[in-house]
């Protein structure tokens, strides 16, 4: 799902009205199969305009944002503004993430994260159905925010990731609310739109950040990146080639590379990039999994000194697991995973990662 998260987080091209057309009469015409509904969701998420506002519960609190998303010149731009509590605002131009705080927000001090929404939600991968480690079926209709909704269930074939259920808007196919399901059916996130406008021009002073002397601006810089060739493949032979490529935190002083030895199956890795942290000096490497529902982050940094064997976490549908690398370095590494992923899975994934000479590759 699709969760404003801590941690998270990626660019749609612009089609003609006669694709458009195609594409939902194609999706009218097999209304009855959840994946193609599931195709179409994915694409209105990425090429519709829309704009509105949407209530979000997770971890207890009821958040409500604003939105207004388009495409322009073929390049994907949103908005998101929190509309209670600190104000802070998340702004994105392609692959440039921007957020925009006030100073002492606790947000700025919070490594590798970003405040996200439900559209902000990357996938690993372009859907062809309905994903790997997943069983969906169409349960009705309902009205959601005015509109003529379909309802979806999505119940996971293992234990190892959350189920959900979606409605989605009848005539687009856009996501009008979502639900984030555990193991027992509770549901650990709702994400509604209480007001949305689909189709509408936006208007482009509504995809820019507010300005402000008082503004504290964190922008995301991906200082490098994993080959797309890489994206969808073995994640062990991916995150072993960004080590190799990558300068630092991935290469230790005597070469070390890493790897992931377990991911639940269906999971690929979506990308892989070093991120730069304003309240440190380090970079920190950041590795994001897709199963082309649930996304988790894998963070690699150099570890400090007074770290505890074990930090479990958890806010809502997201865990944060952190530990030492367990293996002979020439330094303490921290690797933290994140994401919508049960527990289990999360400590699974860290106990897993290690370098890459430990396995005799």
């Amino acid at each position: 799902m699709l969760a404003v998260r801590p941690l998270a987080c990626r660019s749609g091209v612009m089609v003609s009205s006669t694709l458009l057309l195609l594409a939902a009469l194609s999706g009218l015409a097999r209304a009855d199969d959840p994946g193609a509904w599931l195709d179409r969701m994915h694409t209105a998420l990425a090429e519709l305009s829309y704009q509105g506002e949407f209530s979000y519960y997770h971890g207890g609190e009821l958040a409500s944002l604003s939105i207004a998303h388009a495409v322009v010149d073929g390049v994907r731009h949103e908005r998101l503004v929190h509309l209670n509590g600190t104000p802070r605002e998340v702004v994105r131009h392609g692959d440039t993430v921007t957020c925009v705080l006030h100073p002492g927000d606790r947000l700025i001090d919070l490594e590798q994260s970003v405040p996200a929404g439900p559209f902000a939600q990357s996938y690993g991968r372009v859907l062809d159905g309905l994903p790997e480690g997943y069983q969906a079926t169409l349960v009705g209709e309902d009205r959601i925010a005015g509109r003529t909704a379909v309802k979806l269930r999505i119940d996971p074939e293992s234990a190892d990731r959350y189920g959900y259920r979606l409605w989605l808007d009848h005539e687009t196919a856009l996501l009008l609310r979502s639900e984030l399901l555990d193991t027992a059916d509770t549901a650990l996130e709702i994400f509604q739109f209480v007001r949305i406008e689909i189709g509408s021009p936006i208007d482009t002073v509504m995809l820019e950040a507010s300005v402000g002397d008082h503004l504290v601006k964190h922008e995301l810089v991906k200082r490098d990146r994993v080959s797309p060739d890489w994206v969808g493949r073995d994640p062990r032979q991916a995150v072993g080639a960004f080590a190799s490529a990558s300068s630092s935190p991935m290469t230790g002083g005597d070469g070390v590379e890493w790897e992931a030895g377990w991911v639940p199956a269906g999971f690929a890795m979506a990308s892989a990039d070093i991120r730069r942290v304003p309240s440190r000096t380090d970079s920190v490497a950041n590795l994001v999994y897709s199963d082309g529902m649930a996304t988790f982050s894998v963070f690699l940094e150099r570890a400090p000194a007074d770290l505890s064997p074990v930090h479990v976490a958890r806010h809502g549908a997201t865990v944060a697991v952190m530990r030492r690398v367990m293996a002979e370095t020439p330094e303490p590494w921290l690797v933290t995973v994140v994401g919508e992923v049960p527990i289990e899975t999360a400590e699974r994934v860290a106990e897993h990662i290690r370098p890459r000479s430990a396995s005799g590759d």
